[in-house]
């Protein structure tokens, strides 16, 4: 049997645990140019319409930038790099891994770490080897598209880690926001959004530039001296990116409302004596929009209340563990 308690929080203060074309000149009589020049005008005056080079036209410039592999399998493993990745999150072990063998180099003036976490010896894997931005403690699924300085980039590793390709993005695009309306005691660490073959941590940026799709919350990350909860989409309704503008012509980002206040599942039995039993493996913590909150350490135990018909508590208690 389940039941379902409803419960909310107000997020309280932290604690210390707690991015010409040049055509050939023709002359026209003065007439045509001034009318072609005023329905040129007209047209890039209509908010959320804006003037951008045929593609089909030109060419997108590539950029490779070079990457170093270094190996330091012999070497101690103060050495090796050391990255707390989406998969030891996920399974419930928060201590950084060692890699012994990553590659590094520099990309649009930003620090970049490969890290081929399944070892064998391929870089490029989409969602299973890992990019390190800036030295993060964190790292994030290799992306087909990634956002750096708030720029969107498409982006292609090198299978040797020898070398990362990127050109702009030129795909629709808008700005998506979890971070504003995310009510939790503390600001999330990690917050990786995933649609298809892209992976974006949203973490501390406000409006992030993602393209437009529908995404899922990958993996979400709070961590605060040795507290820390991780986040997954559950039952949570898909983020519907979609160009919107004001009228303006600025960028409307998307925003949703999630977090507190918390909603608590649980298993319970009643023995023949109306003793209830709860169980603490049961245990599911729900967010607002149906986000799941799980691996919390240091383990909840919240107390439960039994109410009768009128409402009135009757008893109460503590999970057991088991």
């Amino acid at each position: 049997m389940r039941n379902i308690l409803v419960v909310s929080l107000t997020p309280l203060e932290s604690s210390n645990n707690d991015i010409l074309r040049q055509g050939c000149g023709f002359i026209f009589p003065l007439r045509v140019f001034l009318t072609g020049l005023i329905c040129v005008l007209a047209f890039l005056s209509i908010p959320g319409i804006r003037a951008q080079d045929n593609a089909s036209t030109r060419s997108i410039e590539v950029k490779e930038y070079p990457l170093a592999v270094t190996d330091n399998t012999k070497n101690r493993p103060s050495s090796f790099a050391k990255v707390l990745t989406p998969q030891l999150i996920m399974a419930d072990k928060h201590v950084p891994g060692d890699f012994p063998i990553f590659s590094i180099g520099k990309v649009e003036g930003v620090e970049l770490m490969l890290i081929d976490q399944n070892q064998n010896g391929s870089y490029d894997e989409i969602g299973t080897d890992l990019m390190v931005f800036d030295k993060s403690r964190y790292g994030v699924p290799v992306s087909s598209v990634i956002n750096l300085k708030n720029k969107l980039y498409e982006c292609k590793v090198d299978p040797k880690g020898q070398k990362i390709s990127l050109k702009s993005y030129e795909g629709k695009c808008s700005e998506l926001d979890l971070v504003s309306g995310f009510k939790c005691p503390t600001a999330a660490d990690l917050l990786i959004i995933n649609s298809g073959d892209i992976y974006i941590d949203l973490a501390g940026n406000k409006k992030a530039l993602v393209p437009c799709a529908s995404y899922n919350i990958w993996l979400g990350y709070i961590e605060e001296g040795t507290s820390h909860v991780a986040i997954k989409q559950n039952q949570m309704k898909p983020i519907e990116v979609a160009e919107a503008v004001d009228k303006d012509g600025k960028m409307i980002p998307t925003a949703i409302q999630w977090g507190a206040s918390f909603r608590f599942e649980f298993d319970f039995s009643v023995d023949d004596s109306n003793n209830v039993k709860v169980t603490y493996k049961s245990l599911r913590v729900y967010g607002v929009t149906e986000e799941e909150y799980y691996n919390f350490s240091p383990k909840i135990f919240p107390q439960v209340g039994v109410l009768d018909a009128k409402k009135d508590l009757v008893s109460k208690g503590a999970f057991c563990v088991g």
